[in-house]
């Protein structure tokens, strides 16, 4: 009677278990969809504005010759990148003090706002120079919301998940990232198909900064039902989590500020590759290389779709071989290819220059399918959020954002079309460095 007892508290037992664990899984894709559907959302406002930088120049700085017009709207992209670091450093502060959570849902909310607002702006040849104006302040607008997105999102999931799955894990945020880029370049294909330059310019270009709206009450609602991260939840009930100033969380980066540098390095990479990979070769091919829009927009598309679907194969492969490994083999590839790759770029070859850009996507994959998880793995929690996003902010904007900008004026000065690639091969060195220096935390508990 007894053992018939027993062997009914054990199955009992064991089936509590599975309900917990498959409870637990299915919270864990919540998190990670949740994630990915707010990332799509934020990163499609954000980019669209970098596949019409052509239209916008034409539409904000109609004044100006066309060469002005392309690195004035490139310029007013990079602005947007400027203002990261401020966002990264109020988004840290309220992320590290008051959680994760109402971080995502405030910078979708921003980003959202000033996404809708850049569609109401009149061009420059109906309000003069107030039309320019009201552009800069929208896009410092969208680099404050996405100073603090990506590092929150990267986070809450990270902290979500076990040690063995964080880098599969917070590849689907990157997913989401990539996937809002490739929905801005297909809106603005589409764009150029149905409408011909002159409505394009004269009203067009707004459609896609009125879906933002709409897109945006999509992700506060499936953000709305999140619960905050466990690990931050624990620490702030155990005293770990105290209620300090701004200063003082300065103060307390300090101790961490060669690991910074580590993560600033590896962001470098990651970040002028995708920059210049996903949002100025478009720009190059229409503008230097004298391709059509609809057709620069075309041959990067089919890559960019090809980025998506290995995200999350690389992902699973440094999960086995190291997040650092896969990294190091990316940025080499880059230091050794990115020339020949601007080459084909050149050659006016089609097949060349659809090669060229498979190329540099799949090393973008492998380094984005990793770097969301290394980053937050580097930092104890009390000062995870502020010290990746002040280093992930300040390095994108003064390295990788801009990349667009550099690339377009260093080929206007020195007439050299293959400017891109040395610039890609400057941030792959500082990335060897980085990763070089910094510890493998792949299967492991993240720092502290």
């Amino acid at each position: 009677m007894s053992n018939a007892v027993e062997q009914v508290r054990t199955t009992h037992n064991d089936n509590l278990h599975v309900v917990a664990a498959q409870h637990s899984e299915d919270a864990m894709k919540r998190i990670v969809w949740a994630a990915m559907v707010g990332s799509v959302i934020e990163w499609f406002d954000f980019s669209v504005y970098g596949y019409l930088a052509a239209v916008m120049g034409k539409v904000f700085f109609a004044s100006s010759t066309p060469t002005v017009q392309i690195i004035a709207s490139l310029a007013t992209f990079a602005i947007a990148f400027l203002a990261r670091p401020f966002g990264g450093v109020i988004c840290g502060a309220l992320g590290d003090r008051h959680g994760r959570k109402q971080v995502l849902n405030m910078t979708l909310f921003v980003m959202a706002g000033a996404t809708f607002c850049i569609g109401l702006i009149p061009s420059q040849a109906s309000i003069g120079i107030a039309a320019p104006l009201l552009l800069i302040l929208m896009r410092l607008l969208q680099g404050l919301s996405a100073g603090g997105e990506i590092s929150a999102a990267a986070i809450y999931v990270a902290e979500h998940c076990e040690d063995r799955h964080r880098t599969i894990k917070t590849a689907w945020v990157e997913v989401g990232c990539i996937s809002g880029f490739v929905l801005g370049a297909s809106t603005s294909f589409a764009l150029h198909e149905i409408f011909t330059d002159t409505q394009l310019v004269e009203w067009a270009w707004r459609i896609p900064f009125f879906f933002a709206a709409p897109m945006a009450l999509v992700g506060l609602y499936i953000r709305a039902k999140l619960e905050e991260s466990p690990l931050f939840v624990g620490a702030r009930r155990s005293g770990e989590l105290g209620r300090v100033s701004v200063g003082m969380q300065f103060k307390q980066l300090r101790d961490h500020g060669s690991v910074m540098l580590q993560s600033a390095g590896m962001i470098i990479v990651t970040n002028i590759t995708l920059f210049t990979v996903l949002s100025y070769i478009p720009t190059y091919l229409n503008q230097t290389l004298h391709l059509p829009g609809h057709l620069s927009l075309a041959l990067n598309l089919a890559p960019m779709m090809g980025l998506v679907v290995l995200i999350p194969v690389f992902a699973r492969v440094a999960e086995r071989l190291g997040r650092k490994p896969m990294m190091i083999t990316a940025s080499v590839g880059i230091l050794l290819l990115a020339q020949p790759c601007f080459k084909m770029l050149g050659s006016g070859e089609m097949w060349q220059q659809l090669l060229a850009l498979m190329i540099l996507n799949t090393a973008l994959a492998m380094l984005i399918s990793s770097i969301l998880a290394q980053i937050p793995s580097l930092f104890p929690l009390k000062v995870r959020f502020m010290a990746m996003a002040l280093s992930y902010n300040v390095s994108v904007a003064l390295f990788a954002g801009t990349a667009p900008l550099i690339n377009a004026w260093l080929i206007d000065v020195t007439g050299n079309p293959l400017m891109p690639a040395y610039y890609l091969m400057f941030g792959s060195l500082l990335g060897l460095a980085a990763l070089i220096a910094s510890t493998d935390r792949t299967g492991r508990p993240m720092s502290g």
